[in-house]
This record gives structure tokens, sequence and C-alpha cells, in this order.
């Protein structure tokens, strides 16, 4: 679950690299227990300690070194959610070279992340990156296997409820939707809904109403 993802990452604040021919301990250790091992805490980590965590919390890893072998892990979402990872380029968007850590939230402005990754400024932290410098964010876990509850009501754009998260995961699983469940009615729910409504031959108006439950109630029950 990504509540102990991030409950595991929290827990190594503060590890760093020791200077000279002494080595950390810990950051060692997270080497030998993802196979991912070099022998010392000055190589680049980020992605050691990334599959050192996904480990932990019983969640697929990359299996490798390279921060950008996550972009091959998990699901990609535009809607990333506290825990998923977040892939960032460095030197250059089309080099091999990147940084991983875990995302935790937008900064007031909108215009950066907060970011918990290992291996930032040598050590374990949080720290802040603008939103040019992301590649993208993946999502480690599905919790779209649990039986799905139709949503009930009527739902329109500009709604925050659990019936519309309801309604994000249906539309999630029948692949009209990308990315998380958040429970806010914003212009992708919006655009999924209507795909949906006109692809089952209902009314299109982007609406959840009589139609759309019905119709849900039938793909899914059927």
């Amino acid at each position: 679950m990504l509540g102990d993802t991030l409950k595991i990452a929290f827990g190594e604040l503060g590890q760093k690299e020791i200077s000279g021919s002494a080595h950390n301990e810990r950051i060692l250790k997270y080497q030998e227990m993802t196979g991912l091992d070099f022998g010392n805490d000055e190589v680049a980590w980020c992605s050691i300690f990334a599959n050192w965590v996904a480990l932990q919390a019983n969640l697929e890893m990359s299996n490798s070194a390279m921060a950008r072998s996550w972009l091959k892990v998990g699901k990609k979402t535009d809607w990333p959610q506290p825990g998923d990872i977040v892939v960032f380029w460095r030197t250059d968007i089309n080099s091999l070279f990147g940084h991983v850590g875990f995302f935790l939230g937008y900064t007031k402005s909108g215009k950066s992340i907060y970011c918990l990754g290992g291996n930032q400024d040598d050590q374990v932290n949080i720290q802040t990156f603008t939103l040019d410098r992301i590649i993208e964010f993946r999502s480690l876990t599905d919790d779209l296997e649990e039986d799905l509850e139709i949503p009930t009501g009527y739902l329109r754009i500009t709604e925050s409820n659990g019936n519309v998260k309801l309604l994000q995961k249906i539309l999630i699983k029948l692949n009209y939707l990308t990315g998380s469940a958040d429970g806010v009615f914003g212009p992708k729910t919006y655009a999924a809904l209507k795909a949906f409504q006109e692809a089952n031959s209902i009314t299109v108006d982007g609406i959840y109403g009589n139609q759309s439950r019905e119709t849900l109630e039938r793909i899914l029950n059927g």
C-alpha cells in the first residue's frame, strides 16, 4: 500500500553518505537487500533506495540502479498520489541519466513538487523539484481489483466526493480514463464519461445519471 511506502521511506530520513573510505552501513544494506551491491555508499543510489522501499512494501521493483528503469515499472499516471514514483531527467531530458523518488505533493505555487528520495544531496531527505524536470509519474499499486460499487445519484463536472471516485475507478477499469481515482470530477473525467456514453449509444452529455448508471450495471453485472 502507498501508505506503507511512505511510512517506510520516512523512517529512513537522514541516512547520509560518509565521505572518504568509510561507508554508511545502512546504505550498504539497501544495496545488499536489493541485489544492487556496489560495496560503497558513493554510487548513485536513488534507484537503489527506491527499490529497497518497494521491497519492504512488497511492491514491484525495477531491479536496476538506473533511475529511468522505473519508467517500465507500475503504471503511468497523470494524477499522482502521495507515495507514487516520480522520475526526473538529469543532465538532459534525452540522456540516460535521471533521478527517482516518491511523490509527496505539489507546492502552493503548483510549479514544483515535494519529493522524498535517496541520494538527494547524498542523503535521504525531502526536496522540491520544478515540474519541467519531471519525465513521468508511476503508480506501483492497483486498487481496481476490488469489487466495484456502482455510484449513486447524479454527478457533474466540478463535483468532488466518494461517488465520483467510484465512477473514476470504473472508467479506469473500462479503459476510458487513465491515472488514479482522486474523487474530483474534472475535465478528464468529463471527457472519459462522454466517451463511455458515446460508445454505448446513450445521451452524450458528460453527466452521470440514470442512463449511465443502468449501462454500467449491465456491463459490470452482465
